[in-house]
């Protein structure tokens, strides 16, 4: 079994890469940081790293032969609002937050078919609910959602399934909010989420799934 996931040196994405080669799976592992990368592949067996800038179009070199899940966990949290955001700010997080994910599934896709394999899509309490303070990142999040909705129904006949995955503030770099760290959600836990959506039975797809904290956080 072979999963591509992006965003595989840090936060949920290195969860999930983790995860995947410990239950034997090979996972092609990309990132920007090539030694990051290497020091992943010395963890756990299965790892076969890609180093690549997922905003540089297109991949001739990240989809191997075979591929049973795409987990698209790459992104970037820009905090721009409408009026002070340039088009380069618009343009970067969306070509990472959502072309990115939208592309590799595109070349991805004859092998996913073949394989009725999963797609996984790393979306956001921002894809669901209106934050004033993250209008940016959080239209990406609602484009990255309607991308999975539409791929869902796109790919239904061809046995695809595509799940959106929510985490609430989750203990990665990305999250900077000034809050008790201790009351986040840790990757590991998204990460099981996202496994269970790939290693699901064959007769379902579990469509949304929602992480939520224990104790809602606000700051």
């Amino acid at each position: 079994m072979t999963a591509i996931v992006t965003g595989a040196t840090s936060g949920i994405g290195r969860a999930v890469a983790l995860k995947l080669s410990n239950l034997g799976w090979r996972v092609v592992a990309i990132a920007r940081r090539e030694e990051s990368l290497k020091q992943l592949a010395a963890e756990a067996p299965g790892i076969d790293p890609r180093p690549a800038d997922l905003t540089i179009f297109p991949y001739p070199d990240l989809i191997p032969d075979s591929v049973d899940a795409v987990v698209h966990a790459a992104g970037i949290v820009p905090t721009g609002s409408v009026e002070k955001a340039t088009p380069q700010e618009w343009h970067s997080a969306f070509a990472l937050n959502v072309t990115a994910g939208a592309e590799l599934v595109r070349q991805s896709l004859t092998k996913l078919r073949e394989r009725q394999g999963t797609v996984v899509f790393v979306n956001s309490g921002a894809g669901v609910t209106p934050l004033p303070r993250n209008t940016l990142y959080g239209a990406t999040k609602h484009a990255l959602r309607a991308l999975a909705n539409g791929l869902r129904q796109d790919e239904e006949d061809h046995g695809v399934r595509v799940t959106s995955v929510f985490p609430g503030p989750t203990d990665t770099p990305l999250f900077t909010g000034d809050v008790d760290r201790s009351q986040l959600i840790q990757p590991e836990t998204v990460a099981r989420a996202i496994v269970d959506a790939i290693t699901t039975t064959g007769d379902t797809q579990l469509t949304e799934i929602h992480v939520r904290p224990r104790r809602e956080l606000s700051w």
